[in-house]
């Protein structure tokens, strides 16, 4: 395994967490917030030396890296970072245990949400913007990693290489300047335009940033306990509601859109999605919760397919279940949104039919093109699609278990299981306002740290990796 070239890209991820520090130091600075600037200092300079040491190991090894080094670099990342991140928090006036930090840290760059600081409003607003780009950089890092390796054509592990994103050749190093720079240019350009939206509703600024972090990374962050202090008019829930469309559909849509590059026949998925997103609110709104605004409504079925989970007004209690099962459909395969993903469900339905149909016409052609496009789904690709799904339900079941051994009912348990395996906030829409993280034992922590970074890049991941270096090597 080329470590040494491994390392380099983990520089550059360290020199990105050094960037965010900057931003908080002179945050901190500007608005007088100079209790916790020292920790701010200390994670730029500890970020900043690690970055240029990363990356001065790695500089003169090769950096074109195998398949089997690239899945190693995604799951050091979504290990490491988070110690970087949680630097912050450990050093805060708060006295937040080492645990508790990493906790934090995991649950922000995994875009999960979950938090052990019960009292938001009692946080300092640089600390709550350290916690809200947390998000921000988790949501970059995953779709880079998904663009440029676990949905290319070499993995397969996400079925990103059926959807039209255009052809890089073979070399990662090349591939991952290009991915990063488009990337980040149009994550970063969609971050500003959703805080602009927010700006046109009266949220206040602090408030729309982060927001916008949280949003655009399908993350569950935000700065009160309660969203209705911060969004109160229909007019601010409408907006925050359409925003959540952005870590639902494809990243590319919306810049496809503004540069004139859309078309329908490379956007069937995004077509697809808009299409259950319209049937699920008019579902909602005669059958489930008819009392509830249609801002509230469209806000709580894009919280849940976009995997983010904040929710301004709870719904009916008995209807949680109906939320979260929406959450493990999660949105594009090429977005910030966990879960399962729509497409596999597509996948899987459309192998299931044409095998029943083999049945009754054997000599029958089937189509396997993917939506109306040219892709084609291969036995690869089913296989896979079933393999996730097997893996998800022992997944939830393992974790359920352990999660019963703390205070929790089993009710309970296996509703946090889902929201942990699809990085989805707890709150009111699934009937898990009150839960308390901060109360939970050190093992039940661990194991919620694990199964968030297993929701976030899936275990079918892990076991690649496993694969390629003991029985493949």
């Amino acid at each position: 395994m080329n470590y040494k070239g491994i390392l380099f890209f983990l520089g550059i991820y360290s020199l990105f967490v050094s960037v965010f520090s900057i931003l908080n130091i002179l945050y901190s600075i500007y608005f007088n917030f100079v209790l916790d600037v020292n920790s701010y200092i200390i994670t730029f300079i500890i970020s900043l030396i690690l970055g240029f040491l990363f990356c001065f190991i790695g500089k003169k090894y090769q950096k074109d890296i195998s398949l089997t080094d690239q899945i190693a670099f995604i799951i050091l990342s979504f290990i490491i970072i988070p110690i970087l991140i949680s630097i912050p928090y450990y050093l805060s006036i708060y006295n937040i245990s080492f645990l508790h930090s990493y906790f934090e840290s995991v649950s922000g760059i995994t875009t999960t949400g979950f938090s052990v600081i019960e009292n938001l409003q009692d946080l300092d607003e640089p600390l709550l913007l350290w916690r809200s780009s947390s998000q921000w950089i988790g949501g970059l890092f995953f779709l880079i990693a998904v663009i440029g390796t676990i949905g290319s054509t070499q993995i397969k592990i996400k079925p990103a290489h059926l959807l039209p994103l255009g052809t890089l050749g073979r070399n990662f190093y090349n591939n991952f300047n290009y991915n990063f720079i488009k990337i980040l240019s149009i994550y970063f350009f969609s971050t500003i335009f959703v805080i602009f939206l927010y700006s046109l509703v009266d949220i206040r600024l602090l408030d729309a940033l982060n927001l916008a972090f949280t949003i655009i990374s399908s993350g569950g962050f935000t700065t009160s306990n309660n969203l209705i202090n911060i969004v109160t008019k229909d007019t601010q829930i409408l907006i925050l509601a359409i925003t959540l469309l952005f870590p639902i559909f494809n990243f590319y849509l919306f810049f496809n859109i503004f540069t004139k590059k859309f078309t329908l026949l490379n956007h069937q998925e995004d077509i697809h999605l808009a299409i259950i997103i319209f049937l699920l609110i008019l579902f909602c709104l005669f059958f489930i919760s008819p009392n509830l605004s249609m801002a509230n409504i469209i806000l709580a079925i894009t919280s849940s397919l976009s995997t983010s989970g904040i929710i301004v007004q709870a719904t009916d209690l008995k209807f949680s279940l109906f939320f979260i099962l929406l959450t493990i459909i999660g949105g594009s395969v090429v977005s910030t949104s966990s879960g399962i993903k729509y497409v596999r469900f597509y996948i899987l339905l459309k192998i299931s039919y044409q095998e029943i149909y083999r049945l009754v016409k054997p000599i029958n052609i089937f189509n396997k093109n993917l939506f109306n496009t040219e892709s084609k789904i291969d036995d690869i690709d089913s296989k896979i699609a079933f393999f996730v799904f097997i893996l998800f339900i022992i997944s939830l079941f393992t974790l359920s278990s352990i999660l019963a051994l703390d205070s929790l009912s089993f009710e309970n348990a296996f509703k946090l299981s889902i929201l942990t395996l699809t990085n989805t906030v707890t709150s009111s829409l699934y009937g898990l306002d009150n839960l308390s993280f901060f109360d939970l034992n050190g093992l039940t922590k661990v194991s919620l740290i694990i199964f968030m970074i297993i929701g976030k890049i899936e275990i079918i991941t892990i076991l690649f990796l496993i694969n390629r270096i003991f029985f493949k090597s």
